[in-house]
């Protein structure tokens, strides 16, 4: 094997970045295990927004793994293992009906290890226009949402909810996280979108094993609270309503001073958060700013 070459860029392990797609590539049809939905979303974070081309990026695969929680047990065999997944994963895009147009791509080109420790990846350029220069019918999300969700559907659910809610809720003001929201998704859509429709055929099992425990794993480690309303036709529940609100458990310091300006605007009558509200604010602790913003949600 060759040196891997010097127009790399160095993978950079920063939670804080955002994971930024097209809706259309969120509602594609995916399977895949966790580590290798963590690793693509970690690729998706290295894209910045002046960006015009998919980059080459490379790591020590000690670094990667452990920042992706892979055992350092059987290190490379994983690592091989993930990446064979990660180049052999494939998103269908289209509407379930095969008579209607549809695209199937892969997620990643390139996976190269150079003998000495370091690993080099690339997305596919058939991704490219999913992830570069999109300036609409885009959904972003902090990477440290789904860094440290534990299944592959708890990833994709919270990605469909935040998906579905920005494009549904944006004329309420999706970045006043104070408000309450809702998106609704047919049993059919949650079957294909999360990739289980051969794995979980009774409403019961995808219940149990691809919806109520990946709801209480969101509302614990997101920034969103959810909770389902499962509605019924007959006797069978044939689409679930998500109602999200602000996760005030996890929503902390600068984001939790944005939330408490809204909410000195929601209370003013939408009055501006002047310099001396500024001032308050700096002054108060987490935890003030923290059960302000619950007893503004959860009013007595």
């Amino acid at each position: 094997m060759g040196k891997i070459v010097k127009s790399t860029k160095e993978m950079v392990y920063d939670d804080e970045n955002y994971v930024v797609t097209a809706n259309s590539i969120i509602r594609g049809k995916q399977s895949m295990s966790l580590q290798t939905a963590r690793l693509i979303r970690l690729l998706i974070t290295q894209i910045a927004r002046e960006d015009k081309e998919l980059g080459m990026y490379k790591c020590r695969i000690t670094d990667l793994a452990k920042y992706l929680g892979i055992p350092s047990q059987n290190l490379y065999r994983d690592i091989d293992a993930i990446t064979d997944e990660a180049m052999q994963s494939v998103v269908y895009i289209g509407t379930g009906d095969l008579h209607d147009a549809w695209k199937k791509i892969h997620w990643i080109s390139t996976a190269e290890y150079d003998g000495n420790g370091t690993i080099i990846l690339q997305l596919s350029q058939e991704v490219k226009s999913f992830v570069v220069e999109l300036d609409k019918y885009f959904t972003q999300y902090k990477y440290k949402n789904i860094l440290f969700l534990k299944s592959f559907y708890a990833i994709r659910l919270y990605e469909l909810i935040v998906c579905e809610d920005g494009e549904k809720n944006s004329s309420k003001n999706r970045n006043n996280r104070l408000e309450q929201r809702s998106v609704t998704f047919s049993v059919s859509e949650l079957r294909e979108w999360l990739g289980c429709e051969d794995k979980l055929s009774s409403f019961g099992n995808l219940k149990k094993k691809a919806i109520e425990p990946q709801i209480a794993e969101i509302n614990k480690k997101t920034d969103i609270y959810i909770e389902p309303v499962y509605h019924k036709t007959g006797r069978s529940v044939t689409s679930v309503e998500f109602i999200i609100k602000p996760n005030a458990n996890v929503i902390n310091g600068a984001d939790m001073i944005n939330d408490y300006a809204n909410v000195l605007q929601i209370e003013a009558h939408n009055r501006a958060c002047d310099e001396e509200d500024k001032i308050i604010i700096q002054k108060m602790t987490d935890d003030e700013i923290q059960q302000r913003i619950e007893d503004m949600l959860n009013p007595k």
